[in-house]
């Protein structure tokens, strides 16, 4: 495995035309230490997201901050501890368990994990996984299996009630148009892997006329020995 600065300073300059800089430097060490054997999300109890969202995160939500996110982990023990409401969907079973036994055992009583199953049956007939009309998922597991559920799950919800959605499960093209509305003003939307670009590109129009990007660079990420991308917009 890779971890010296040197392979560090190599990945920064192989990503520098995708917005890496040299200020990824001060992740080095948090970076080298999480891709140790015994480290992981649930363990550190942070997001499995870029250092550079991570911190912003840090600085950007409080007390009074209400979450919801696709896709628990991590991300929920990080938020538990930090804000006051963390609702949460998860499509697997028993990651979903194992989640909700940390989360109780720990007495935390601002969370709200749901499990919602994805549905047998496509939405359409060869559906495109770049249409948030269809639902889908480019997971191999998730073929012939659509997830509106899942995906409308954040539709209990009013409109404009909370100030962070945390989008990395299934169905994310779909899982962000759901929750443009649902962010309040001034609130975040918060995309992983966000260089796979068919995640917007449908909702280019959208996205830009509610949102201006905070954050849309490519840096380290923990657990991961190549730079990912996780892209941060504010709402108008």
């Amino acid at each position: 495995m890779k971890t010296s600065i040197r392979y560090f300073i190599y990945l920064i300059r192989q990503n520098k035309n995708n917005g890496s800089s040299y200020s990824q430097l001060k992740h080095y060490f948090k970076w080298k230490r999480s891709l140790n054997p015994e480290s992981s999300s649930v363990k550190d109890e942070q997001p499995w997201i870029t250092y550079d969202a991570i911190d912003f995160l840090k600085l950007n939500i409080n007390s009074a901050s209400k979450v919801f996110e696709y896709g628990g982990g991590g991300s929920s023990l990080f938020f538990v501890k930090r804000v006051k409401e963390v609702i949460t969907v998860e499509h697997d079973l028993a990651w979903f368990q194992k989640l909700s036994q940390i989360i109780n055992e720990q007495q935390y009583s601002n969370w709200k994990g749901s499990f919602v199953l994805a549905q047998k049956g496509d939405i359409v007939v060869s559906p495109d996984k770049a249409n948030p009309e269809h639902y889908s998922s480019e997971d191999e597991k998730s073929i012939g299996y659509n997830y509106k559920d899942y995906v409308s799950f954040i539709d209990n919800y009013s409109d404009n009630y909370f100030d962070v959605v945390l989008v990395d499960g299934r169905s994310r093209v779909s899982c962000i148009k759901h929750s443009i509305s649902k962010i309040k003003q001034g609130g975040f939307l918060i995309l992983d892997n966000s260089d796979r670009n068919y995640y917007v590109e449908q909702l280019k129009e959208i996205i830009e006329n509610n949102f201006e990007i905070i954050i849309d660079n490519y840096g380290a990420s923990p657990y991961s020995q190549s730079f990912t991308k996780t892209t941060v917009w504010r709402k108008k």
